[in-house]
């Protein structure tokens, strides 16, 4: 759908003039929120989803979906006015479920509520790649450097495997996507994050003017060009010279594109670490980002700890789209809707001064412009204050162009411990997946490739999938962190590795990972978590150079319900393994036949103690235990037709290898 200045321009002159449906509460963004959290029962699984009573309400309905579907399906449950709360007992354990709650009222908007949920969800953080793009001003300073390598190893150290890219402030964007296409296809089905860091060149797109301003209307920055891998952006046909903003201006053939929406689902979460141009920061640019990379690894590393809640000011009161319902919603499934405060948005206190008045995340919304937002603050504010909140949003006419000097959205990444920053409300944004351990990337692309599955706006049509929805921050930030383990050392023998480590806190056990140096695969080597603090690996059938990564396991209590959530991995130094798939040199006093097989195996040998099958990847996908007999008939017709690799442990601790094949 195209959207014309007009339509923008009637959106912007029916908002403000008040003419649309009124509301009977003051506040129209708590008034149009429900603010849902969720409690679990371990067994028999259950999910008890419950909100505050509403005396508008007509009946309330309740949808759920499984995370990953498309469409929220058929009703599951419609309740009376008076209820609060819905007991969802047809659940398994460990899988995520969204839900959406809809309230409906003769005298208001409908009201929604959205909540991600499960019981004892288990950790795998095997994430997926991260291409991270560098603008290359600073490399040349090894301290620069230091901070990119910090950078890096987090992202691997939580699973994801960066791929970068080193870029020049005056490339041209489509030369910088090239970039971006050329490490997408080297493992697509693995590339899912995007880092843009430091001054990478800015796309522009469109002929819009979300914020309802005419003088605001044509091509604004949007780093959805770089996340959409299949996608066609043209530059033939906006021909627009209204904006009073040379940069906004959009003709045939300038390096704008035409584009108003997202031509194609995105790919990749993207999210952009730009601290150029803010002269109001006295540090400057290198010095800015120096300062982001090190409260990045204090928060990825839970060395800064905030408060687990929220905060918001609503300087839009009166205004029915109810801009802050972006916050009602998402902070009631993140930090319990009891924990979040009405308050001015620049009175958080600093991590430095207490954490006793402090903020995981916030939001604000005014009247605004390219600099600041009344009744919230300016540029000048973020570099004079230090907010405590980790994660915010705003909202005001003209910030949602970022690509400006001391723009308003980009100078909060720049103060305190803000790491990322939205323009939230046209459209709405939904995060409410990070309460169960997903990244705020997952969140970005959720609200980027919106089709209708959320609702985008309570009052205007045409905000969904629009160019201008960007993330400022890091992308694969999650909500909570605890602190990793310490000391780990490594034994290797070459056919098995071992590890030990020491906690780093209160945890209550550890995954491990394993990944070969040639590999972007992290394979989780335990299915329990482990509650001590060590480790053998006797399944590795590969030769090579491996990497083992142990992660630190809390049972997070969310208010959406539980998870594991791990820390950083602590990274153990290089392990060659010897041992490989020719194992003609070995003396072997087992046998296994026959060999190749259909349906089941043989195993011969003296004093067996354990077998264990392990795939092509390392895993161990069978494994059982005997008292030192000496044949094994193993019924192994479950498996896919492949190579497998069986260990043969004895009473005595000696392990073979053998290589097997399945027919079919």
């Amino acid at each position: 759908m195209k959207t014309t200045a007009l339509n923008f321009f009637l959106l912007f002159v029916l908002f403000h003039l008040g003419v649309l449906n009124s509301i009977a509460q003051t506040t129209f963004g708590d008034s149009l929120s429900i603010q849902a959290e969720a409690t679990i029962v371990n067994s028999p699984a259950s999910i008890t989803v419950t909100w505050s009573s509403d005396a508008d309400a007509t009946n309330f309905i309740i949808y759920r979906k499984l995370k990953t579907a498309t469409s929220w399906g058929s009703i599951l449950a419609t309740l009376p006015a008076s209820s609060t709360q819905y007991i969802d007992a047809s659940v398994s354990s460990g899988i995520l479920y969204d839900y959406k709650i809809q309230m409906n009222s003769p005298s208001t908007l409908v009201k929604y509520g959205y909540l991600s949920s499960g019981v004892d969800v288990k950790a795998n953080s095997n994430r997926g790649i991260a291409i991270v793009v560098i603008e290359n001003s600073f490399i040349a300073n090894p301290v620069f450097q230091a901070a990119i390598d910090l950078l890096l190893g987090d992202l691997e150290n939580d699973g994801w495997f960066p791929k970068t890219i080193y870029v020049n402030k005056t490339d041209l964007v489509p030369s910088v996507k090239s970039e971006i296409v050329l490490k997408y296809n080297e493992e697509s089905s693995r590339t899912k994050l995007l880092v843009l860091f430091g001054n990478v060149p800015v796309p522009y797109s469109g002929d819009i003017n979300p914020d309802g301003h005419p003088d605001h209307q044509g091509a604004w920055p949007t780093d959805t060009y770089y996340a959409d891998m299949d996608g066609t952006w043209n530059d033939v046909s906006v021909n627009d010279l209204v904006s009073a903003n040379p940069r906004n201006q959009n003709i045939p053939g300038d390096g704008k594109f035409d584009e108003d929406y997202i031509p194609s689902n995105l790919e990749l979460q993207v999210g952009r670490i730009d601290l150029s141009d803010l002269p109001t920061f006295s540090a400057g640019e290198e010095n800015l980002l120096l300062k982001y990379l090190s409260k990045l690894h204090r928060f990825k590393s839970a060395q800064l700890v905030v408060q687990q809640k929220a905060l918001i000011d609503d300087e839009f009161t009166s205004y029915t789209e109810g801009f802050s319902q972006n916050g009602y919603k998402n902070f009631s499934a993140l930090v319990g809707r009891n924990n979040i405060s009405k308050a001015d948005y620049f009175t958080q206190l600093s991590y430095n001064t207490s954490t006793s008045g402090t903020y995981l995340w916030s939001f604000g919304c005014g009247a605004g412009n390219y600099t600041s937002a009344a009744g919230i603050g300016s540029s000048t504010n973020f570099a004079s204050d230090s907010l405590s909140s980790v994660f915010t949003m705003l909202f005001g006419s003209y910030f949602g162009d970022w690509n400006y000097s001391n723009a308003f959205l980009r100078s909060a990444l720049a103060s305190g411990n803000t790491l990322t920053n939205a323009w939230a409300g046209r459209p709405n944004w939904q995060y409410q997946h990070m309460a169960m351990g997903e990244n705020i990337g997952y969140s970005t692309l959720l609200t980027q490739n919106n089709s209708g599955l959320y609702v985008a706006n309570s009052v205007f049509s045409g905000l969904s999938r629009m160019v201008s929805i960007n993330l400022m921050g890091e992308p694969s930030l999650r909500n909570n962190y605890i602190p990793a383990p310490i000391n780990l050392t490594l034994s290797s023998t070459g056919i098995s590795n071992s590890l030990n480590w020491n906690a780093g806190g209160s945890e209550i056990g550890y995954n491990i990972y394993r990944r070969y140096s040639d590999s972007t695969n992290f394979l989780k080597l335990n299915t329990a978590i482990l509650t001590g603090t060590n480790y053998i690996d006797n399944a590795l059938t590969i030769p090579g150079t491996v990497y083992y990564y142990v992660k630190a396991v809390e049972k997070k209590v969310s208010p959406s319900g539980t998870y594991d959530n791990e820390s950083l991995g602590i990274k153990s130094n290089a392990a060659i393994v010897t041992v490989g798939i020719d194992e003609n040199t070995l003396e072997y006093t087992s046998s296994v036949y026959p060999n190749p097989f259909t349906n089941s195996i043989t195993i011969s040998g003296k004093n067996i103690s354990r077998l264990e099958i392990v795939n092509c990847n390392g895993a161990i996908i069978h494994a059982s235990n005997y008292s030192s007999i000496n044949e094994v008939n193993l019924s192994l017709s479950d498996l896919s037709k492949g190579i497998y690799f069986i260990n043969i442990i004895s009473n005595g601790g000696t392990i073979e290898h053998n290589k097997i094949l399945k027919l079919n």
